[in-house]
């Protein structure tokens, strides 16, 4: 342990994200405890020519947050500041510590009676890591996570503290709603709020091909709604859910919630991972029935309610790749079989396996063009109350999507979400590149784009930068984006760069230079100069 004037500092410190698929040793470690001491770190990092990278709890799968310079974690600025109700507006502004885990804020809210109007599949990342990627939940009423914060603080790379929202700095706020670390350090932010709810959901077994025949009507069909695809038994989990005033039931079985079916399950995987890949389709086939059965349920599934942070919380398994992207939702039935069919011919070739479930998801990124009324609304009323109506310039979403009210929603609002993991059975290595390359080629043909954080390839001839051979990349290593990355993202992404170099002229949160270089956010001139 050194000191940095009077702010700690760890040398010889390790950092692995969640996956173990990646770590890092900066040179330096700290935990700031006050946004004095981030102010201070940041400008001796610019005095010492250093650059920072933040990270909560590395849940992010990629390498995007490996540094071998500064590293810092907020978890001690993890307080709630204050609160303030909107009784005739039915909700609740937030205002806390940036580095406040999502969980805990979660417990917070509820002894308070409310909750967070929306999540991801995880509660672990900190208040600023939520939305610094894009993060969204599974809805045809809501949106990125990041439409909920009314503002945002920061502190730039000039050490300055800026306080941003829709009138204050409202371009800075947009870069900052989904930054990648590269504007500044978020230190506290301002969430909306609404009153504590339940979920009730239904949870049917249905088969891929009901799944294409009633695609047309199911996601508008439920305010939450998501989709798990196993490909090999050609079966689906249809999980839907609305808000409930309805008391809490038991909890859905789970065989691989056990101790015991969840190490066999990871057993498994391992086997067919490291000894004998072709035993994957029947290894699917096997836990599917023991956590689902084999009946397809359509209209007649098992009902269970749930507070709002465990219905739309999940367990998340072994560690694991993911490889997402995101389209417009009617080109869905489309991409399934065209991957349908690819997976059924890889696996006849032997030529690789993919795992599952194949996550299928909807959001609805589109904003009102004015402020709403929500003077009308209970506890079990549907949809958002914004916190802002500022798209990020870096949402992955389909742009051309325009605002309806909620008795309006159609398909063709709405962004569809697929996601291919693949287990890391004991933190052992799973081969992912010849399924991840043609999923990224039947996502991008359809109109697609990656979500930020999560292990996307890429290929050499999207690349800026000088490239190795084919045969000199690691399976899973990234060959970046950057290229297409400009032409998906166009204007908004030169707005972003211009706003990054005005918050951040000396690159102080230009860490990890390779994964910026590779993905277009920077060019290697820029950052020679």
């Amino acid at each position: 342990m050194i000191e940095l004037g009077q702010i700690p500092a760890k040398k010889e410190f390790l950092f692995k994200n969640w996956a173990g698929i990646y770590s890092c040793k900066p040179q330096l470690y700290f935990q700031p405890r006050s946004v004095d001491e981030v102010i201070t770190i940041v400008n001796n990092a610019r005095s010492e020519k250093k650059t920072i990278v933040t990270v909560g709890s590395g849940h992010s799968p990629s390498n995007m947050c490996m540094t071998s310079e500064w590293l810092m974690n907020l978890d001690n600025l993890n307080q709630v500041i204050k609160y303030e109700e909107n009784k005739e507006q039915h909700y609740m502004d937030v205002t806390v510590d940036a580095g406040l885990r999502v969980y805990q804020l979660n417990d917070w809210l509820a002894e308070k009676g409310y909750a967070i109007q929306n999540l991801g599949s995880i509660s672990e990342q900190s208040v600023a890591g939520i939305i610094s990627t894009g993060t969204h939940g599974s809805s045809p009423y809501h949106g990125l996570v990041s439409s909920n914060f009314v503002n945002l603080t920061i502190v730039n790379g000039k050490g300055e503290l800026v306080f941003l929202d829709s009138e204050n700095h409202p371009d800075v706020f947009r870069a900052a709603l989904l930054s990648l670390g590269k504007i500044g350090i978020i230190v506290k932010a301002t969430i909306r709020t609404i009153p504590a709810f339940n979920i009730k959901s239904s949870q049917e077994v249905i088969t891929f091909d009901t799944l294409l025949e009633i695609w047309d009507t199911i996601w508008s069909s439920s305010e939450f709604i998501r989709v798990w695809w196993y490909p090999y038994t050609r079966k689906c989990i249809l999980w839907r859910g609305v808000k409930t005033e309805e008391e809490v039931t038991p909890p859905r079985y789970s065989w691989w919630g056990s101790r015991l079916g969840r190490f066999l399950y990871e057993a498994l995987l391992y086997v067919s991972v490291r000894i004998y890949p072709a035993l994957t389709p029947y290894i699917e086939e096997f836990v599917f029935n023991r956590q689902y059965g084999n009946v397809e349920t359509y209209g007649n599934g098992d009902i269970a309610i749930a507070s709002s942070v465990k219905s739309l919380n999940m367990d998340c398994l072994f560690s694991q790749f993911v490889d997402e992207w995101s389209c417009p939702l009617d080109n869905g039935p489309e991409i399934l079989r065209s991957l349908d069919h690819s997976i059924t011919q890889a696996c006849n070739a032997k030529e690789f396996y993919v795992h599952v479930p194949v996550e299928i998801r909807c959001s609805n990124t589109t904003l009102p063009p004015k402020p709403l009324d929500y003077s009308d609304r209970t506890s079990t009323s549907p949809g958002p109350v914004y916190g802002n109506r500022l798209r990020p310039y870096l949402d992955n979403t389909p742009s051309h999507c325009r605002y309806a009210p909620l008795s309006d929603v159609t398909n063709g609002q709405l962004t569809l979400y697929i996601n291919a993991t693949i287990y890391r059975p004991f933190y052992y290595n799973t081969p992912i590149h010849k399924w991840y390359k043609l999923f990224e080629n039947t996502m991008a043909a359809a109109g697609g784009k990656p979500h930020w954080a999560k292990n996307f390839l890429g290929s050499t001839k999207f690349a800026m930068t000088e490239v190795k051979e084919e045969s000199d990349y690691e399976d899973f290593e990234m060959r970046g984006m950057a290229k297409k990355i400009q032409e998906w993202y166009g204007e908004d992404l030169k707005q972003f760069q211009e706003i990054r170099r005005q918050q951040d002229p000396e690159n102080i949160f230009v860490s990890n230079k390779e994964w910026a270089i590779l993905n277009g956010i920077v060019t290697a001139n820029e950052l020679e100069n």
